[in-house]
């Protein structure tokens, strides 16, 4: 059992010798079988290319399957604690034993010398002498070997252990990323249906615009409607009364003709020239009456002309107002741009970042679907 930990002396080997026993000494706990998860993260945060949150695993870390080197042999190492450990049969009858006490060997029956197994679970002195040769170092390097494979299956389930909590920190971060993406999309939408609206509100004001524009033209059209017609009009009345002016001139002086000439006919004259005083007397009235009419026509026309100066006015105005609002609109909406144009941008990144993480993580789904025995 000396032997086996690594401890043997000139001493132990002539008490082997003598008492053709050994003694069951408790074998000393073996630390690095033991190494605590503190010490493994100290050992991959030393790690330069590991990363906090990368699932890749570190190129020191050994496949479990992997078989170390048979050269890395330790003869100091001990047993660990509530280890069993079974001897292959070409060295002796088959044992199991602990850390705690040797047991009954599996075979029962004796070894090749005929010595048995002493009542305290003690080792024959063949398996003792065995020991002491090749077959011992051998044993002794098997049993190094199985510690460095249990020690690398530690630091393997570690490792997938660290693994899955880089997944699930990826997938909440993928979460979020989701999340903020969506938020996003929900302000670029609103900022669309504002740009909209905005459209609607400019193409109302082009036509209000426009309607504004063809009343102004049909009001000028009017304007010169009524201004040829009160031209018209104010001709015809004057030719009516130089008419009238000139026919009561020639019925005057035919009047004075006939009161000259016939004087004896003065009671019929008197008639007709009463009667030629009534038409006068009508034509007269009518020439007012085209004189209230022109009058009337010429206040038409000054309103028309007092609406149309106004109208021009607000046109003016509402030209104005157009332009300073198609400026603060073009402002506005070339921020609204310069926003929607970085919103995309952030977007991107987000989303070839997110791309990334979904590319490492299904590399890491493909390394724990490829290798053997990664978790």
């Amino acid at each position: 059992m000396n032997t086996l930990n690594g401890n043997s002396t000139p001493s132990a080997l002539s008490k082997s010798n003598s008492s053709n026993t050994i003694r069951s000494v408790p074998s000393e706990s073996l630390h690095l079988d033991t190494t605590s998860a503190d010490e493994l993260r100290r050992v991959h945060r030393s790690d330069p290319t590991a990363m906090p949150h990368s699932t890749r695993t570190s190129p020191q870390a050994s496949i479990p399957h992997s078989q170390p080197p048979l050269s890395r042999h330790n003869p100091n190492l001990g047993v660990g604690n509530g280890l069993v450990r079974k001897i292959s049969s070409e060295f002796g009858p088959t044992r199991s034993y602990t850390t705690s006490n040797l047991q009954i060997p599996e075979e029962g029956s004796p070894n090749t010398n005929g010595n048995s197994i002493s009542p305290g679970g003690q080792w024959s002195s063949a398996v003792g002498r065995a020991n002491l040769g090749k077959s011992g170092r051998v044993i002794e390097r098997l049993m190094g070997e199985n510690d460095m494979l249990k020690r690398d299956l530690n630091l393997e389930r570690l490792r997938a252990e660290e693994s899955k909590q880089a997944v699930r920190m990826a997938e909440g971060k993928m979460e979020a990323l989701a999340a903020e993406y969506d938020g996003k999309l929900h302000d670029a939408a609103i900022n669309k249906t504002l740009l909209k609206r905005r459209e609607r509100q400019v193409a109302e004001m082009k036509a209000q615009i426009e309607a504004e524009k063809n009343r102004a033209d049909k009001a000028v059209e009017r304007e010169r409607g009524w201004k040829e017609a009160m031209e018209k009009i104010e001709d015809e009345s004057k030719r009516s009364v130089e008419e009238a002016q000139t026919f009561a001139a020639l019925m005057k002086g035919r009047n004075d003709a006939m009161t000259s000439h016939w004087r004896d006919q003065g009671v019929e004259v008197n008639k007709t020239v009463a009667k030629l005083g009534a038409e006068i007397e009508t034509i007269v009235q009518e020439r007012r009456a085209d004189d209230d009419r022109m009058n009337m026509l010429q206040e038409l026309c000054d309103q028309q002309a007092e609406q149309l100066t106004a109208l021009q006015a607000e046109k003016d105005g509402i030209a104005e107002a157009f332009d300073k609002y198609k400026t603060m609109q073009e402002d506005a909406l070339k921020e609204i741009k310069e926003r929607a144009r970085a919103q995309e941008q952030a977007n991107e990144a987000a989303l070839l970042e997110t791309q990334k993480v979904l590319g490492e993580l299904k590399w890491a789904l493909g390394v724990k679907k490829n290798v053997k025995g990664a978790e």
